[in-house]
Formats: structure tokens, sequence, C-alpha cells
């Protein structure tokens, strides 16, 4: 390993020194995903046809790759891409088995007859998080309900969102932690406390740094629980209305007894009061007259 690097050392200094600008490579930044192979586009672009002699990968500070005589020195999982290199001038690194710490700059050396280039590229690495994991506790009343979710080896951050039965978003409410592993991929917890029980199922839904959806998780609640909970609100809310409607049915009833007696009683009293004292005195004196005797 030492001689490989000080021999890089020596090839950088000599690039450095003669490169020549006629003798270049295209690449392109390439985007590889974990636990897949990934490719960094690299091809030599030239009006000659020089012939490739040596070439040398590297990543930050180490050698991965050294091609020479027709001979690889492979360091692990780098390799050329393209087994006729020679010919196609493709020096793309292909990379085994992709981790998440393969991500970064990866530099160049290209020795041809014509002369030397180098240059840089960068890989950028990709994790699709598990399928999310959900649990729920409900409180003593039922009312209430605890959940939680996780999804674990995602690369780049990502984030959890709890939506309800009736798709409103409620991660306003909830705590999410994260976490990072020793691979550099990330593990997201979120806990979403006193969720109203009523408006259940709740969904647990998992983006990645991009705001695309890579999982989701459906919390079930105990249906049976959730059904008594809500026949009893509506029970609840029955009977208040009907106790409303009773008391003004009620109260119509008392009021219009109530004008009915008093009517009555108008009526009765009416009917039944005796004449007047005075109008009786003046017929009596007028039926005297008629019966007094005739003087002779």
């Amino acid at each position: 390993m030492a001689s490989i690097t000080i021999l890089s050392a020596v090839i950088f200094s000599i690039a450095v020194l003669s490169s020549a600008d006629f003798v270049t490579v295209k690449c392109h930044s390439s985007i590889g995903y974990a636990g897949q192979p990934s490719k960094l586009h690299c091809v030599l672009k030239t009006e000659e046809s020089p012939e490739i002699e040596q070439v040398f990968w590297r990543y930050e500070d180490n050698v991965v790759l050294i091609v020479k005589d027709d001979a690889e020195t492979e360091q692990g999982r780098f390799k050329l891409a393209d087994a006729a290199w020679r010919t196609s001038k493709d020096i793309s690194l292909l990379v085994g088995h992709t981790k998440i710490s393969d991500q970064g700059r990866y530099g160049y050396t290209v020795v041809t007859n014509m002369g030397i280039t180098t240059g840089e590229t960068r890989l950028d690495v990709k994790a699709t998080y598990s399928q999310p994991v959900t649990t729920y506790k409900l409180d003593k009343d039922e009312k209430k309900v605890d959940l939680t979710c996780t999804a674990k080896g995602g690369y780049p951050k990502g984030a959890i969102h709890w939506f309800d039965g009736h798709d409103t978003n409620w991660t306003r409410g909830a705590q999410t932690t994260v976490t990072e592993e020793a691979d550099k991929s990330f593990t997201l917890h979120s806990t979403y406390t006193s969720a109203d029980a009523s408006y259940a199922p709740y969904r647990c839904v998992v983006f990645n740094s991009e705001w695309k959806e890579e999982g989701k998780e459906s919390v079930e609640l105990d249906i049976t629980r959730i059904s008594k909970l809500s026949s009893s609100v509506e029970t609840k809310h029955i009977a208040a209305g009907v106790v409303v409607i009773g008391s003004l049915i009620c109260g119509l009833l008392v009021a219009l007894l109530i004008c009915k007696r008093r009517s009555q009683r108008l009526e009765h009293q009416d009917y039944f009061d005796p004449p007047d004292p005075e109008a009786g005195k003046e017929l009596k004196m007028e039926a005297d007259k008629d019966v007094e005797p005739k003087s002779l």
C-alpha cells in the first residue's frame, strides 16, 4: 500500500509538470445507491488517437485503483467499468456494493503517449429508508393514543409526517429525532403523543431528502374500542339535542296552558257578574209608580 501511494504521488507530480492540454477527460457527477454498483463516468476526449498507458484513481488521499500494462491493481470494490478501455478511451470507475462512506470527490490521472492529464469528479450516494415500523398505546380512558414510527438505513436525512383518517397533517404535534449510525446512514424516530383516538386510523409517512415518499404504514387501532368511543360521543350529542328540544316543547306547552286558563277565567267572570245595584233601584221605582192606587 505504501509503494502504491508513493507511485501515485510521483505520477501526480509529473502530471502537474507535463500535462498536455490537447488530452482532456470529460466527466460528469454521478449518483449511486447504497448496496448497488455505482459508476463515475469519465471518457478521454481528443481529436488525436492517443494510447492510454496508465490510469490512476484516488479517493480523497487514498489510491483506489492503478491500471498499468493491461493489468489492474484493484483495491477492493474499485475497477474500470469498461474492459475495453484502451480502445474505447472510457476510464470510468466502477464502485461495487456502494457504501454511504464512498460519497465524495474522486481524482484521476491518465498517462498517454501524448501527455498526462488529471482531474476530479464527484459521487453522491443515496440510501432508501426501510419500511416504517409503528406502535401505539391507548391511555386509560381510551380517548387518546400515543403513536411511534421508526425508519432506518436512509441517506441523506429524511422526515416523518403523521396523517389522520381524514388526511389532516398532525406533524407539528410530533417529535422526531434523527440519529446517525456507524455506516453514516440515518435512523428516523417520531413520537406523536395524546393523539385523538377517534381520528384513527393514523398513517406514518417517510419522506427522503427530496420530499419524495419512500414508505408508509397505517396504525390500525382496536376497532371495538374506537367504535364504542365514537358511539359514546354520538350518544352524548343526541342526548344533548333531545334535552334542548324537549325543554323548548315543555316551555311552549306551559305557555299555551297559561294563556288558555287566563282566557277561560275572563269568559267565566263576564257571564256570572251580578247586575249593577243602581240600575236595579231605578227599575223598582218605576214599577211602584205603575201600581200606585188612584184617588177617589
